[in-house]
């Protein structure tokens, strides 16, 4: 088997590590036809490119107090190392965003991520997939309820390896993964509560039930350890068993459905064990070579901090990407989500949907005119906000 480093195979490595919250996508985002060129360097193949974007967002903050409209300007590069041998492919990657926003200095960001990744097929039935990353990034003022945003730092290992032949009756997968974020501001003076660790491990069996069709059975734990210690801890345990199904190029459509449960169990007396339904589900349906839809539901667990100490997330999203001809594309999306802090004293709705068109002048190069509206109703009316943006973008390589 021979490895060649291009956008689709560098981005089915970040896939195959879906659900880290900090993994990068390897590979620009998908439309208009855009190829960043590879270039040798001796046995080494570099893929760059870069992109920037200008406009204007309404709410720089995400504030539902002090509003502050400003024009903003981000620049992206990103650049992919990578070593491809006989049956192995190592490759490392960095990727940056440089905001400034003209009328609201306090928001300006300069966020960093580094990823390096190990894929290695050691035999026709044993692969294995390592991937490190390191990120610098930040959390917008209104997370925090002060006048200026906090800066962390999070480092992450995720391992996963997979034992069965392509096409075999059963197949097994074990992942694992740590994750270890640090902040490193404190303007709200809580953030030493929130530094910690995550550390999870999970198995799934596949069993192949049809040629492209298979069922599986997985089931994880989740360790969540908090440095600082609170009058009522947060630290815990999360458990999950879940079962579903998975299938590829079944009738123009592939995707994965999966259903739960959750049970979380914190060290702390002083805070109630609790279980829930968890599901996940993403579809996409390709009705044309040059249209695709892209659905997706998700309920899970997400730390939060507060007196309840966790919430349950519910996700719905659909994406419409349409090729109208070899230069311009077009993608609709929709969001709605639902925060239900265990708490009791909480509750946040999101909703969002963005319209994107594309002109592609070259292969390298192509522009693009997005608006975006971001909105989130709370209980508590001070986590409460609207964001419009509007970005004119320009996306180059090699």
């Amino acid at each position: 088997m021979s490895y060649k480093l291009s956008v689709i195979s560098v981005a089915v490595a970040s896939v195959l590590l879906a659900g880290s919250a900090l993994a990068a996508n390897m590979g620009p985002e998908a439309g208009t036809v855009f190829e960043p060129a590879t270039v040798k360097a001796g046995v080494f193949e570099v893929m760059p490119w870069i992109g920037l974007a200008t406009g204007k967002n309404s709410n720089t903050g995400s504030s539902n107090t002090t509003k502050t409209s400003s024009n903003v300007t981000s620049l992206n590069p990103n650049v992919v190392v990578g070593l491809p041998t006989q049956g192995q492919m190592y490759a490392l990657k960095y990727a940056g965003n440089y905001t400034q926003f003209a009328s609201s200095s306090v928001d300006n960001f300069n966020d960093h991520n580094f990823s390096a990744f190990a894929d290695n097929a050691w035999t026709t039935r044993l692969h294995s997939l390592v991937n490190v990353n390191y990120s610098k990034g930040h959390d917008a003022r209104n997370a925090v309820l002060t006048g200026s945003k906090e800066l962390w730092h999070a480092s992450e290992v995720n391992a996963m390896g997979h034992y069965g032949a392509d096409g075999a009756m059963g197949q097994f997968e074990l992942s694992a993964g740590q994750i270890a974020k640090r902040y490193d501001s404190n303007n709200s003076g809580f953030t030493p509560l929130y530094n910690s660790d995550k550390t999870n491990v999970k198995g799934t069996f596949f069993y192949r039930v049809a040629p492209a069709t298979q069922m599986f059975i997985e089931a994880g734990n989740t360790r969540i350890s908090y440095l600082t210690a609170s009058p009522t801890p947060l630290d815990s345990n999360e458990q999950r068993v879940m079962a579903g199904v998975k299938w590829e190029a079944t009738a123009k459509t592939t995707g994965s459905v999966k259903l739960g449960m959750l049970q979380k169990n914190f060290d702390s007396s002083l805070r109630p064990n609790k279980s829930s339904l968890v599901w996940d589900a993403d579809v996409t349906w390709s009705p044309k070579q040059y249209s695709k839809f892209d659905a997706s539901l998700h309920q899970t667990a997400n730390e939060d901090g507060s007196v309840g100490g966790y919430m349950i997330s519910r996700d719905s999203n659909l994406a419409w990407s349409q090729d109208w001809s070899g230069f311009i594309s077009s993608k609709v999306a929709l969001g709605d989500g639902l925060d239900n802090f265990q708490s009791g004293l909480r509750t946040d709705k999101r909703q969002s949907y963005s319209v994107k068109g594309t002109y592609g002048f070259r292969s390298w190069l192509r522009a693009g005119l997005e608006f975006k509206n971001t909105k989130r109703n709370s209980s508590n009316a001070l986590w409460s906000y609207t964001q419009d943006v509007t970005m004119l973008t320009l996306e180059g390589s090699l």
